[in-house]
C-alpha cells in the first residue's frame, strides 16, 4: 500500500459523506447517523484494503489461487456478519438471523464498498503500468549507458595507448592488460540484458576495471575491499550488473587523486548491503555531471528489488546498494 491509496480512500469518503450522511440524518438523527457513518467508513475501508492489497495479489499466483478463493469467501462472510450485527446494534433494529437476511447483508455491504474497491483496483493497475514503464525506461537508459561505455572513444583510446606502451616495454604485462581489457568488454556485453549478476562476478569485474584504471592513473587512487573471510558468506548474493562500474567511475570522475597521497576508496560488504565510500576530494576543475549514472542505478534497484539505494555526502561520500538473495522457487 502507498500513501496515495489512503488519499484516494479519504477523498472517496469525503465525497460520499455529502450523499450518504444527509439520508442517515433524515431517518436516524445526527447522533446515530454519525456513529453509523463512522462504522461504515471503518468497516468498508478495512474490507476493501484487505481484498485489494492482501487477497487480490494472491490471484496472480496459481499455486495460491485456491487459498486466495477461500480467504475471499471467508472475508465476505465475516464482513457481511459485521455489517448486519453492527447496524443492528447501532440503529437498534434487531432482526432475526436468517440465510436470506445474511445474504442481503453481504450484498448491501458489497454495494457500499464496491465503488471504493473499483477505484483502488484501477489505481493499482495504473500504478503497476507506470512502474512497468519506468522499469523499461530505466532498463533502456542503463543499456544505453552500458553500450556507450563499451564504445566510449576516450576510454578505448586511453587504454589502447596504454596497451601500445606496454607492448613496447613489457610484453608480459601487455598480455595481461589485454586479457583484462577484453574480459571487461565481454562482461558488459554478456550481462547487458540481465537483471542481476552474482556478487562474485561483479567483484571480479571490479578487479579488472580497477587494474585498467591503475595503469591510467598510477597510484593516485587506492582501492580496498573489505569482505567476509569465507566464500560461503558471499555465495549466491546478487547485484544489478554494472553496479561497481558506476560507483567506481563516479569516484574517479568527481574526485582528484594524488600519487603522493592516494585517495582511499573502500568497497565494503556488510550484512545485506554493499558500500563504496571515499573521502570527498573535489577536482580543481569542476566536472559537469547530470547524475544520470547514480539515478539510473537507484531506479533499477528500487524497481527490481523494492529496496532503495542510499547516498550520503559530507566529509566522506558513500553509496550503499542492497545486496540481494535469490528467491526460493
Amino acid at each position: 500500500m502507498q500513501r496515495s491509496d489512503y488519499v484516494v480512500a479519504a477523498i472517496y469518503w469525503v465525497l460520499a459523506l455529502f450523499f450518504i450522511l444527509p439520508m442517515y440524518v433524515a431517518t436516524r438523527g445526527w447522533e446515530r447517523a454519525l456513529v453509523a457513518m463512522t462504522y461504515n467508513i471503518v468497516l468498508d475501508t478495512a474490507t476493501v484494503f484487505f481484498l485489494v492489497f492482501v487477497l487480490l495479489p494472491r490471484f496472480t499466483d496459481r499455486r495460491r489461487l485456491a487459498y486466495g478463493l477461500l480467504l475471499a469467501v471467508a472475508a465476505l462472510l465475516v464482513s457481511g456478519l459485521l455489517y448486519k450485527v453492527g447496524y443492528d446494534v447501532i440503529l437498534e433494529e434487531y432482526h432475526p438471523m436468517s440465510l436470506p437476511g445474511f445474504l442481503s447483508a453481504i450484498i448491501n455491504h458489497g454495494r457500499s464498498y464496491g465503488i471504493l474497491a473499483m477505484l483502488l483496483i484501477g489505481k493499482s493497475y495504473f500504478d503497476g503500468q507506470r512502474r512497468l514503464l519506468l522499469a523499461q525506461k530505466a532498463q533502456a537508459e542503463s543499456e544505453l549507458k552500458t553500450l556507450r561505455a563499451q564504445i566510449d572513444p576516450h576510454f578505448l583510446f586511453n587504454n589502447l595507448n596504454i596497451l601500445y606502451a606496454l607492448i613496447q616495454h613489457n610484453q608480459q604485462e601487455a598480455s595481461h592488460f589485454l586479457s583484462c581489457f577484453s574480459s571487461l568488454y565481454r562482461y558488459l556485453i554478456r550481462h547487458k540484458d540481465a537483471d542481476f549478476v552474482t556478487l562474485e562476478d561483479e567483484l571480479r569485474f571490479a578487479d579488472e576495471y580497477i587494474y585498467l584504471l591503475q595503469h591510467r592513473f598510477g597510484k593516485a587512487y587506492a582501492f580496498h575491499k573489505m569482505l567476509p573471510p569465507g566464500p560461503a558468506d558471499t555465495a549466491g548474493l546478487l547485484l544489478v550488473p554494472g553496479t561497481l562500474q558506476v560507483l567506481i567511475e563516479n569516484v574517479i570522475k568527481h574526485n582528484r587523486g594524488d600519487e603522493d597521497d592516494p585517495l582511499q576508496v573502500v568497497i565494503e560488504l556488510r550484512a545485506d548491503e554493499l558500500a563504496v565510500r571515499n573521502k570527498v576530494a573535489p577536482k580543481r576543475t569542476p566536472v559537469e555531471s547530470s547524475g544520470t549514472g547514480l539515478r539510473n542505478l537507484q531506479e533499477r534497484y528500487k524497481l527490481l528489488s523494492e529496496r532503495a539505494l542510499h547516498v550520503y555526502s559530507h566529509d566522506f561520500f558513500e553509496v550503499i546498494v542492497p545486496v540481494l538473495r535469490p528467491q526460493p522457487r
